[in-house]
């Protein structure tokens, strides 16, 4: 592309970059979106499935993650130490200590619980089942959409580069037989 468009009749002089920029930024930001999109429903609805399946709904039944499938799983760990939406559906139960007193969790320098994933037990209350449920339901958000999405994006992204300064130099076109 040119790096500026200029128009005889119409009062547009805008650098090819900026639109490139725009464009580019606003395509990036989707695919990005729907790949957290992707790892929420995926991996961490597969936590939350995981926790519905077993019928983790109170304190007594709660289970730790390697009980649950996912002791090794960083992702899902990182979720459950920050401050994230999972932690507003996921609640903890910690083990208590050698004398059977509640254990009061520590703070790492960000201010988040420090968790000792062996024997934290979680379980989703029953009144926020449901609610979880449809939050991290797997239905229509895949891999296959994922890509199917970037593709379009893309192609939309191409057919917005090409379509704007066309329409403008029609536009231009237009205005200049309509003057002449």
């Amino acid at each position: 592309m040119e790096s500026a468009l200029l128009y005889d009749y119409v009062n547009i002089s805008y650098p090819t970059e900026s639109l490139e920029v725009v464009v580019w930024g606003l395509f990036i930001g989707f695919a990005v979106a729907s790949l957290m999109a992707v790892y929420n429903k995926g991996l961490i609805g597969g936590f939350v499935k995981a926790i519905l399946s077993n019928e983790c709904f109170d304190e007594a039944s709660a289970k730790t993650i390697t009980e649950l499938g996912y002791g090794t799983d960083r992702f899902v760990r990182s979720a459950l130490r920050t401050n994230t939406v999972l932690l507003r559906f996921v609640s903890r139960v910690d083990a208590p200590d050698e004398n059977g007193n509640p254990v009061v969790p520590k703070k790492s320098r960000g201010g988040h619980d420090i968790i000792d994933f062996e024997t934290a037990r979680f379980y989703i209350p029953e009144e926020l089942k449901y609610r979880a449920e449809v939050r991290y339901s797997r239905r229509g958000t895949n891999i296959i959409s994922l890509i199917v999405t970037i593709v379009i994006l893309a192609a939309a992204a191409f057919g917005v580069l090409f379509l704007v300064p066309e329409l403008l130099q029609l536009l231009d076109n237009y205005i200049g037989i309509y003057f002449s």
